[in-house]
């Protein structure tokens, strides 16, 4: 059987299989202990977002996390609920285009689809203007702890799960373009970026040339294509020997038996809260295909260039991935090795985690919460 024959039978027991699951799951919904609101910063512009609310504790540390492609902050929801007995605050905000904030404009569109390098590159300048404001803003309005003395508790962390990266890493590769008030809010409060299982292309790394998506696939109806890679993304599969840093040894196609997907434990009305195809279907699809010469040179300031850490002074990065997840979480963790190597070594600190596939935030809350958190370490 071709891979294409064998992708369009695995979405086909997706959809057969999910609404039984799905059903079996509503009988256990999870606890909401969260707030919505939206934040504006500036220019028009409204970035929306989930509060876990701040802990008892008066030296609480904060994480504000960026959603991926196709799903939104309610991800997060198991998470929330778990920040504040972690001593932690909790915000997931929504990007332009998805449920509440600013969707972007045609010019932007354009840009993501025809611009050149220099006007593409302006746009992720420009977003990632919105998202440091975001968290200045929020810092100032909700009186969070600065980081303490002895450096242990406080302060804040910044979060890219996903195609979010190509966002995380905007942030601060353009700190010094920022208001001098961002700026120093920003230095005075940032320990920590996260990189969760980014997709290479969402630093403008190169994919290899066996990658597969139903996004991509073609032999897949259209209207399918984009629910099809919901289901897909949130498989576990079952790689070779990872020591070999080789990608001929990842699957690429097709999901394990071992592990029930982590789509069927979202009930109807989860699944619906936590997507928007739309938004998926519009400017991050440009992002994944068009962008990749402006994110490069953007994810390598990011991370290695000594002029940008220093203007972060007290910021720790972490990149991780699961070690059954689908390939691209893989195959960048590789990639950034290589990068930090190549630029001295020490910049980032990577992890793989056992047992986890791209949702462990959904299937394993507490694990991917004190895997955060381990940036401060």
């Amino acid at each position: 059987m071709s891979v294409l024959n064998v992708s369009s039978v695995l979405l086909l027991l997706f959809f057969y299989l999910f609404p039984a699951i799905s059903a079996a799951a509503a009988h256990h919904p999870a606890p909401r202990q969260y707030t919505t609101s939206s934040l504006n910063v500036g220019n028009g512009t409204t970035l929306a977002y989930l509060d876990s609310g701040a802990p008892s504790s008066r030296t609480y540390t904060t994480i504000f996390a960026i959603h991926g492609m196709g799903f939104q902050s309610p991800v997060w929801e198991k998470v929330l609920d778990l920040a504040p007995a972690y001593n932690t605050r909790f915000v997931a905000i929504n990007r332009r285009d998805y449920n509440g904030s600013t969707p972007y404009t045609a010019g932007d569109l354009n840009v993501l689809q025809n611009g050149t390098v220099s006007e593409q590159t302006a746009f992720f300048q420009q977003r990632g203007e919105e998202i440091a404001t975001f968290i200045e803003l929020f810092i100032k309005q909700n009186g969070l702890p600065a980081p303490s003395a002895d450096g242990k508790t406080g302060g804040v962390a910044l979060l890219g799960w996903s195609l979010g990266n190509a966002f995380g890493v905007s942030t601060i590769a353009n700190i010094q373009t920022y208001a001098t008030s961002t700026q120093q809010t920003l230095a005075k409060y940032l320990r920590g970026l996260v990189l969760q299982e980014p997709p290479s292309v969402s630093l403008g790394l190169p994919l290899p040339p066996q990658s597969w998506s139903p996004q991509i696939d073609t032999s897949i109806p259209a209207a399918d294509r984009q629910p099809g890679f919901v289901q897909w993304i949130t498989a576990y599969f079952q790689h070779g020997d990872l020591s070999t840093r080789d990608v001929n040894v990842l699957e690429y196609v097709l999901p394990s038996i071992t592990h029930v997907p982590s789509v069927f434990s979202f009930t109807t009305d989860q699944l619906a809260g936590v997507t928007n195809l739309a938004a998926a279907s519009g400017g991050d699809t440009f992002i994944v295909g068009y962008n990749q010469a402006a994110l490069l040179p953007t994810y390598r300031k990011a991370l290695f260039n000594k002029t940008v850490r220093a203007a972060l002074p007290l910021l720790n990065v972490l990149e991780f991935t699961g070690d059954i997840t689908a390939n691209f979480g893989i195959v960048a963790l590789w990639q950034i090795q290589d990068d930090d190597a190549a630029a001295g070594g020490g910049f980032v600190k990577t992890e793989i985690l056992k047992g986890t596939n791209h949702f462990v935030h959904w299937d394993q809350p507490a694990l991917a919460l004190s895997t955060y958190l381990s940036v401060f370490d």
